[in-house]
Formats: C-alpha cells, sequence, structure tokens
C-alpha cells in the first residue's frame, strides 16, 4: 500500500506488510474455473454488512500492543541489564519503538528511531542485548545492522532474558545474510531450538496465538517459516492443545505453500499430471484445516483470509467472496483479506476492470472512514492502471466513473472527526489527485485549505516529482489560466523553444497574481536549461544557491561556498538532493568531489538518478564509496539497495573524479580516469515518466558522520 492515496498516516499510523502466497500466485496467469464474466462484478458489488460493530484494525492493535510491550519493554525492565547511565535514555527508546509499530498513541522522541539507535549502540554503558537489538531494527545501513544482532546474541547468554528476543534476532540475522539463511545450517537449526524454548519459557502464551500466526505468515518470520515450515508445524503441536488454533493454521498455510510448489510455475497447460494431483490435493486438505480453525475462532481474521487463496485457487469468485464476508466480519480492515479479493478480481482470473472498480466502490460504501475501507478504492484504480500497463506519471484518476468516487473517498475521510489529526494530509492527497485528473479547481481549493502548505511527505511517491505541482495549480486556476494551459501543453508535448517563448512573453503580464508570477520565473529558468541540454550543451549541476528553487533538498546539510563548490554535511541515512529539469533518457554527467572529513575515515559520494526518494526504488544510485566491509567500491543499484552492480576500484583520501553515461539503458562510467563500467545493465529497470531522468546527488551514510564538496558537475544529454 503506497502512502500516496492516504493522508501523512493510515489512522493508527501502521502499514502492515503481507507477504502472501497471493503475490507468489500473481505468476500463474491462467484460471482454473471458466465463470460468466458478470460473475465477478457481482461478487465485488455486494454490499459489505454489517460495519458499524465490527472490529478493526486499531483494536487489533491494541493486542498486537500489549505482545510487544511484554516482549520488549517489560522485558528490558525486568530482565535487562540496567545502566543508570542510559536507562531512562533506553526505556524510552524501547517505548517509542513499541509505539511506532503498534499503531497506539504516538509516544516520539526528541530525534528519529534510527539517531538513536546510533547513539545506543555507540554508547559503551548500554550493554544490554534486548536494547542492542532494537537498536539493529532500527539501524538503516546493513552491514551495522547485522554486527548489531551479532553482537547482541554474543551478549544474551549468562543474563535473564527470555527466548522470544533472542529468536527475533537470530531470525533477522539470518534475513541479513542469506547465506546463513538456508534449512541447514546452524543458525536455523539455533533458531528452532529458540522457537520451542518461547513456548516453554512463557515468551509466549495462548492469548498470543493470533500474533504468533501474523509473524510466521505475513510477518518479519514469513521467510524462516517457509524454509522450516514442517519442523515449526511440529513445535507448535507439541506446545500443546491450547495452541490448536495456531497449530492449524500453520498448518493450513504449509498445505497452500506445497500445493503451489506442486503445480510449479508455469501456464496451466504446463502443468503436469502429477503436478495438478499434488495442488488439488495440497488445497484439498488446506481447505478442511483452515475451516476448521475458522470454526474455533470465526473471530480472528487470518484463516479465513487464507482462505480466500484456497478458493482462488480450487473454487471462484464466488466462494472467495464468501471468505472475504466472514474474514471483515472478524476485521473489516483486515489488508490481506482486500488485496486478495482484489487479486481474484484481475482479468487474468475471475474479474475485470469492471469487477475492480465494483470492489472499490464497494469500500466507499461502507461509510468506515475511521479505517482503511474506503481508502481501498484508490488501490482498486491502481489495479487497473497496471492490466492497462499505463506509462509512468499517467493516471486513469479523471474518468468519469472514477472522479466523482474519489471525491467521495477524500471528502469522506476529511469529513471524519477520527481522521482530524492526518486531515491536513488527506487534503494534500486530495490535491495530487485533483491534480492528475485535470480538476485544477478542486486541487486548488484543498491546497487553499491548507494555507497553500502542503504535507511534503505526501508529496513523494507518486512516481513523478510534486515539488512545483502547487505554484502549478495556482498558474492554472489564476488569471492567466488559460495560456498557462497552452503553453504547459506545448511543453508536455517537447515543444521546448515555443513554451519557452510563451512563459517570457507572459513574465510581464500585469494580470498575473504572486503564484502565477513565481510560477512563470520557475518555468522560464527550467526551460532555459532544458533548452541548453537539448542542444547538447554542458550544463551545471549544482544549485546555484542553499535555496535554488528548481532543487529538492530532501536530507543533508547543505552550502554553496563562494568559490562554487556545495558542501554537503551529513549523518545516519547520508544525503540527497536534485535538479527538477529533466536531462531525457541519454546523457552523462561529470564532476569531483573531496572529502572534508569523516567520523571514521569511511565516504560516500554520488549521484542519484530517475525519480529519487528515499522510501521508494523508482531510481538508481551511482555511489563512489569507502566502507570497512566493502573497501574501496563503485556501485550502480536500484536505490541504495543491495540490488546492485558493484566494481571495486582504488579510492583517493581526499579527491576522487567522476564520468558517468547513461545511454540506451546501459552504463558506462570512469572514476579517476579509469573505465569502471562499460555499457553495464543496471540490476534492474525503473519507471520514469517519459523517459526524463532527474538527476541529482546524494550518497548513503554508512554509519559516518561526514562532509563532502562536490566540485564542477555538469550534466548533458546525449543524442
Amino acid at each position: 500500500m503506497s502512502k500516496r492515496a492516504f493522508g501523512l498516516i493510515i489512522a493508527g499510523g501502521m502499514i502492515i506488510l503481507f507477504a502472501t502466497a497471493v503475490a507468489f500466485i500473481g505468476h500463474f496467469a491462467t484460471k482454473p474455473i471458466i465463470e460468466p464474466p458478470t460473475g465477478g462484478i457481482a461478487a465485488a458489488g455486494k454490499p459489505v454488512l454489517p460495519t458499524s460493530a465490527t472490529p478493526t484494525f486499531l483494536e487489533a492493535q491494541k493486542r498486537v500492543r500489549e505482545f510487544r510491550s511484554r516482549q520488549w519493554l517489560e522485558g528490558y525492565e525486568k530482565r535487562g541489564r540496567r545502566n543508570p547511565a542510559c536507562d531512562a535514555e533506553a526505556e524510552q527508546f524501547i517505548r517509542a519503538f513499541i509505539a511506532a509499530n503498534s499503531g497506539g498513541p504516538e509516544e516520539t522522541l526528541p530525534v528519529s528511531l534510527e539517531t538513536e539507535s546510533e547513539r545506543l549502540a555507540r554508547n559503551p554503558d548500554c550493554t544490554d542485548p534486548l536494547v542492542l537489538t532494537v537498536a539493529a531494527v532500527n539501524t538503516l545501513n546493513l552491514f551495522d545492522k547485522a554486527h548489531r544482532y551479532e553482537r547482541a546474541l554474543a551478549a544474551y547468554p549468562g543474563t535473564a532474558h527470555r527466548a522470544y528476543p533472542i529468536f527475533y534476532a537470530t531470525v533477522n540475522l539470518m534475513s541479513q545474510s542469506r547465506d546463513k539463511a538456508g534449512p541447514k545450517g546452524e543458525p536455523n537449526t539455533s533458531a528452532l531450538g529458540l522457537l520451542a524454548k518461547c513456548f516453554a519459557d512463557a515468551s509466549f502464551a495462548p492469548g498470543d496465538q493470533q500474533e504468533i500466526a501474523e509473524i510466521f505468515v505475513n510477518n518479519w518470520g514469513h521467510d524462516f517459516f517457509e524454509n522450516n515450515d514442517a519442523q515449526v508445524c511440529e513445535i507448535v503441536h507439541q506446545a500443546g492443545p491450547s495452541y490448536r488454533w495456531l497449530s492449524l493454521v500453520l498448518d493450513g498455510e504449509r498445505h497452500i505453500t506445497e500445493a503451489w510448489k506442486a503445480r510449479g510455475s508455469g501456464y496451466a497447460g504446463s502443468v503436469t499430471n502429477v503436478g495438478w494431483q499434488g495442488f488439488n490435493s495440497n488445497l484439498a486438505e488446506a481447505r478442511k484445516i483452515l475451516t476448521e480453525a475458522w470454526n474455533l475462532q470465526p473471530r480472528f481474521p487470518l484463516a479465513p483470509c487464507r482462505m480466500i487463496t484456497v478458493s482462488l485457487g480450487d473454487s471462484g469468485i464466488g466462494e472467495m467472496r464468501v471468505w472475504f464476508d466472514r474474514t471483515l466480519a472478524a476485521q473489516i480492515d483486515y489488508p490481506g483479506a482486500w488485496s486478495s479479493m482484489r487479486w481474484g478480481l484481475r482479468p487474468r482470473w475471475y474479474g475485470s476492470e469492471a469487477a475492480m472498480l465494483a470492489l472499490g466502490k464497494t469500500a466507499i460504501s461502507t461509510g468506515r472512514f475511521d479505517t482503511d475501507v474506503p481508502r481501498k478504492f484508490f488501490d482498486c484504480v491502481s489495479d487497473a492502471e497496471s492490466e492497462e500497463a499505463l506509462p509512468a506519471g499517467r493516471h486513469i484518476y479523471g474518468r468519469p466513473d472514477i472522479w466523482p468516487e474519489f471525491q467521495k473517498m477524500y471528502e469522506g475521510y476529511i469529513a471524519e472527526p477520527a481522521q482530524l489529526p492526518w486531515r491536513d494530509g488527506w487534503r494534500t492527497s486530495y490535491a495530487v489527485v485533483a491534480y492528475f485528473a485535470g480538476r485544477y479547481d478542486v486541487a486548488r481549493g484543498q491546497l487553499e485549505a491548507l494555507d497553500w502548505k502542503p504535507v511534503h511527505r505526501n508529496l513523494d511517491g507518486w512516481g513523478v516529482d510534486l515539488s512545483s505541482m502547487p505554484l502549478e495549480v495556482a498558474a492554472r486556476t489564476g488569471p492567466l489560466g488559460a495560456k498557462i494551459a497552452a503553453a504547459e501543453s506545448a511543453r508536455a508535448a517537447g515543444q521546448i523553444a515555443p513554451a519557452l517563448k510563451q512563459y517570457s512573453d507572459m513574465a510581464s503580464a500585469p494580470a498575473a497574481d504572486a503564484r502565477s508570477k513565481e510560477f512563470i520565473q520557475r518555468r522560464q529558468a527550467r526551460l532555459s536549461v532544458e533548452e541548453r541540454l537539448h542542444e547538447g550543451k554542458w550544463v551545471d549541476l549544482l544549485p546555484a544557491d542553499d535555496h535554488d528553487p528548481d532543487w529538492v533538498y530532501s536530507f543533508g546539510k547543505t552550502h554553496r561556498l563562494a568559490d562554487g563548490a556545495l558542501e554537503v554535511e551529513f549523518g545516519p541515512k547520508g544525503h540527497m538532493l536534485f535538479s527538477t529539469v529533466p536531462v531525457g533518457r541519454n546523457f552523462e554527467v561529470r564532476g569531483r568531489f573531496e572529502t572534508v572529513r569523516s567520523s571514521n575515515k569511511n565516504f560516500q559520494a554520488g549521484l542519484v538518478l530517475g525519480v529519487p526518494d528515499f522510501d521508494s526504488y523508482n531510481w538508481y544510485g551511482f555511489r563512489l564509496k569507502r566502507h570497512d566491509e566493502e573497501g574501496d567500491v563503485v556501485c550502480l543499484g536500484i536505490g541504495w539497495s543491495r540490488q546492485q552492480i558493484v566494481q571495486h576500484v582504488v579510492l583517493n583520501d581526499l579527491t576522487n573524479s567522476f564520468d558517468f553515461i547513461f545511454q540506451g539503458g546501459k552504463t558506462t562510467a570512469s572514476v579517476n580516469n579509469k573505465e569502471v563500467f562499460h555499457q553495464a545493465a543496471p540490476p534492474a529497470a525503473i519507471r520514469v515518466p517519459d523517459n526524463s531522468y532527474l538527476v541529482g546527488l546524494g550518497a548513503f551514510s554508512d554509519s559516518a558522520d561526514a562532509v563532502v564538496r562536490y566540485r564542477d558537475v555538469q550534466v548533458r544529454q546525449l543524442h
């Protein structure tokens, strides 16, 4: 679920990741059963009843918060190594960690969880392994995260801590070190023993069954369970009859996984008779077991939700809707139920675009704007767009069958008293959707209600840069609206020179209001640069000053020096800033950087390109870095992830130069005049509107507090 559709955050502040088999069965595009084309619409359009008294996500989070408070806060208070030099800070850190991940009342620190994790991990007075485990969870750097889990695990022996935090650290360390995550390795064997101990030492109680099941089916323990499902199920069976529901759910999940393994990943015609037999027999067993779990605890949503997936494979949309309703009767906003039902309504299964949209309209009709349910309409529209394979940045929000529903959805959230803390976020997202829909008057109304101060977080994640959207809306709805629209049409069509002339003609128009004038000035400056790029000329790729309006400053402290260099100071997370001028799809960037200082002799600098956004992966990161674990390397990755291509180099201590060419989807790059990549393919593709990449500066910090200076950075288009 993307933050694009939301207010600042969903009520309750939590988004649950569902690592379900729904994503797995996305590989299979053939329907096992043919149903009437109207069946999907009928199933999707059926009202959700009742809605007023049904349990919600927020109520479920009370249970989650109690479980996590018992494991982490009580675990530290009763069994931790409590040093007065850091005790208060550690306790506050754990409380904030629980609050941030349990949807309860917000408890904030004067600094971020990431910053506080660095402070505690580096504090020699903080030696409690449970605190170190929580610090590892909130550490951004992957190497430091693994080291902190290892440090915590080395410190647990001899303490009074129960098995759960040790099990948690062990499983999460395996996820960081994939070579250790196999079912035969020592860490895996240790984790299985720790899981058994969780049932024996009171880490777990029968009342925790829902939370334990969620951990293994939808949360951090999913991969561990998938690698060890038979052993985990046996451990739960041995825990006794008090855990009967849990054992049934995990047994059912195991059979779902086995069913799809037996079937294979091909189309229906490629499946062998043995494959079909294994598929059908395992789904039949899952059906029997999960139905028993539902009968045992009909108020627990997970079992009926997994039955939606079983029905997808062996029945059809009608029965999927039956189990969908049963799940919603247990929790109306249970995310897995909505995502599974949406998948079954794809044209490749039992539905159509009309059916997908019908489910979204059903969600709005519940009127439950105190929950995430009406927002599901946005997800349904996104599904419809993905089926159409629209280019990045293109949307169907303005269609006459879609736009009125968006109005109902956003206006419902804005009017809902329970959403008051996030109202500005909802207004910001409403303005964005209206902007994409071409409903500039509605966008203006929302921006005016915000005093033209949108929630910046809600302008991220849309696949395009929206930093100038408020000014554009003001200009399109201002006195020069018709002329602005004509100039924007020319610009969108790639007619740079005519668009520049139109804006130049408007620059001195007396009728223009202040925001229109500012937008015109911004467009003139941007189009002038685009014109030079189109001519193949080199253009400076550094902000003109500390507040250049044509740059987006995401994080890191920047300052333009008198000699023209850009000095960037950064700590954990690193730095990111980028120009809003698109450079096309074929371009070259050259420049150099100086390492001014570093807290540990490590450093990073580089480029960000595509649609840079730290919280997404629709961009590339080209980095030159010195790191204790990796040495001196240059890499090109999806964002700053481990999905990257890497080349070892020799970097200078002070100054390093780079030349980066991106052409035809391939990369050729040199560092200090030595070629490091030659026509290399990036690790994966990204989606950039009209192939108009945005380019800027940035790199992750790898825990070093550092200062670098960029000099002589320039970009040109290649034709």
